[in-house]
């Protein structure tokens, strides 16, 4: 099943339990930073201790998917000066590898680049989710930026 097969899944009421589900476990699982692993670590270890996330009506696998259509959407929700500032900062720091070899700055490239394209693809995946998850948008980059809020 593709990500645009989902899309429409997600309701803002789905965010903000995701929300929820993270402001409670970040205290003791730590700072929660988008991946599928990640979503899936969470899981397993919450379902063998208060098992928040099912008390918030979340299975495993609506679980992952509610995660990654609220990170794709709150992707899509970052404005583009902030797309345009980290594209910036990405070839400016690879200025900083002058002392690398050639073989390793293009590596380093290849690598920064793949992780760009990687979030412009999430963000473009994200825009059927973004509506969903503006309600929410504040407080979930205010979790994962600083955890302690």
């Amino acid at each position: 099943m593709t990500w645009s097969s989902w899309a429409l899944a997600l309701t803002a009421a789905e965010a903000a339990k995701v929300a929820d589900v993270i402001a409670a476990l970040q205290p003791a699982f730590g700072t929660f930073s988008y991946d599928e692993e990640i979503s899936r670590d969470w899981f397993e270890r919450d379902a063998e201790e208060d098992r928040l996330i099912q008390k918030a009506g979340f299975t495993a696998e609506s679980w992952e998917t509610a995660v990654g259509e609220t990170f794709r959407g709150l992707v899509a929700l970052m404005p583009q000066s902030e797309i345009d500032a980290l594209r910036a900062k990405i070839d400016s720091s690879m200025a900083g590898f002058s002392q690398s070899s050639e073989e390793q700055r293009a590596e380093l490239k290849q690598e920064f680049e793949a992780q760009f394209a990687r979030m412009l693809t999430l963000r473009a995946e994200g825009a059927a989710f973004a509506d969903a998850v503006r309600p929410v948008e504040q407080r979930l980059n205010a979790l994962i930026q600083n955890p302690s809020e």
